[in-house]
């Protein structure tokens, strides 16, 4: 087995540049956040981005715990993996990482600094400071395992060598868990937010009643609202959005669903949404 591994700071863009350092080296296994992921599918592990605390979700990169530990390195048995790309924010914890799971020492070790720009490291940085994480893999492989988490779909193009065009999928993920630690907002905050942002929409007459409710580190809101034109009916997808995406930017809190009844019209006609 040749092991490689990718080394930078945290928030530096290790997971963002994964899948094009494993497709350069025709590597099919990559190592990340306690997971173990096979051509874009989570196949063991446990994310540490699914962590309530920092020091759980460390714990669970350097695979602490003992079953978990021990299932990842059953499935790298069974897998019969020629190829593995670890990572990690420092030579030591990859190290700790590859003695963990019995794999061979490290074949070749990758700076993020040799294959990312200044400029892609501080936008990485920039990110990291909004509470984002990406984790190599589709949209549709974090759903089913995080749940209530803040997730996002992230595709790009990359050239390879041969010069062909390569597309891959990453998922932007916020943890529950903050960097800086434990803090609260108050709910009047979370209420301005949603005022001013409907308030842009010129369609909305009035929000006729908002509930706001902070479930575990995630917020479920619900809406009613006048609206002044029955053809505006569909902008209520868009209010759904412009929420969610400013709240989690201003706040850095996770907003797990976004409802909305549309409860009347000008006209006085009644339907929910």
């Amino acid at each position: 087995m040749k092991v490689y591994a990718l080394v930078g700071p945290s928030g530096t863009g290790k997971s963002y540049k994964a899948l094009e350092v494993a497709y350069e080296h025709d590597i099919k296994y990559i190592i990340d956040d306690g997971l173990l992921i096979y051509k874009n599918k989570i196949i063991a592990g446990i994310s540490a981005k699914q962590a309530n605390t920092v020091m759980e979700a460390v714990k669970r990169a350097i695979f602490n715990d003992e079953n978990h530990r021990c299932s990842v390195r059953k499935k790298i048995q069974e897998e019969q993996v020629d190829k593995i790309l670890v990572l990690g924010t420092s030579n030591k914890m990859v190290h700790k990482i590859v003695h963990k799971l019995d794999m061979e020492e490290i074949h070749k070790l990758i700076n993020i600094k040799d294959i990312s720009t200044e400029k892609e490291i501080f936008i990485a940085k920039e990110s990291r400071k909004q509470g984002n994480h990406i984790i190599p893999v589709p949209t549709v492989e974090m759903k089913p395992i995080a749940s209530g988490l803040s997730i996002n779909s992230l595709k790009r193009f990359f050239i390879r060598k041969n010069n062909t065009y390569k597309e891959i999928e990453k998922t932007i993920i916020r943890p529950t868990f903050s960097y800086a630690g434990k803090f609260f907002i108050n709910t009047n905050v979370i209420e301005q937010i949603i005022n001013y942002e409907v308030n842009k929409f010129k369609k909305v007459d009035k929000i006729n009643k908002m509930e706001v409710n902070n479930i575990n580190s995630n917020i479920n809101i619900i809406l009613k609202i006048s609206i002044n034109d029955i053809t505006q009916i569909r902008e209520s997808y868009k209010i759904q959005k412009v929420i969610k995406e400013n709240i989690e930017k201003i706040t850095s809190i996770n907003v797990e669903k976004v409802d909305i009844h549309i409860n009347k019209l000008k006209s006085d006609t009644t339907l929910r949404k």
